[in-house]
């Protein structure tokens, strides 16, 4: 192997090692990967739940608060980018109206979550301040353009 070989295997897309993994773990992984989509039995626009496990601030490139990402499982209903939400048991008002920006499951960003899976959402204008650990974000029903405070 010589120098410009090695130089190509750095800048290659390599599989990813998955050699300390039983078959039957890297079987299902890769169904989890490549074929797995959870559905919700409920309708799309129908009553959706997220208990929070946990929140992270986000930041714009200039460094202005953009939101929050909150951590939890979705334990009913399916959320999609651009609904909107309301957090429950929040520490410093009652309920936070926000809406959903993004929507990522094992760092990939997705369109939507569904109910068993464990995923963050990014939340405009929430800061991690107001949110506390097992709070609910339920989903509201309908689209609006921006969150009424």
């Amino acid at each position: 192997m010589g120098v410009l070989d090695a130089f190509k295997d750095m800048f290659t897309k390599k599989q990813k090692d998955r050699s300390f993994m039983t078959d039957d773990e890297r079987e299902l992984r890769e169904y989890e990967e490549n074929e797995y989509k959870p559905e919700s039995k409920l309708a799309d626009d129908a009553y959706a739940e997220l208990i929070v496990g946990d929140c992270f601030p986000m930041k714009d490139s200039k460094g202005e608060h953009i939101g929050a990402v909150v951590v939890g499982t979705v334990s009913v209903g399916t959320f999609n980018v651009g609904d909107m939400v309301q957090i429950e048991a929040s520490l410093k008002e009652n309920t936070i109206r926000s809406q959903i920006v993004s929507i990522e499951q094992f760092r990939k960003v997705i369109s939507s979550v569904s109910e068993g899976a464990h995923a963050g959402l990014l939340l405009r204008g929430v800061s991690c301040k107001q949110v506390r650990r097992n709070a609910i974000v339920k989903k509201l029903t309908g689209r609006s353009e921006t969150p009424s405070d």
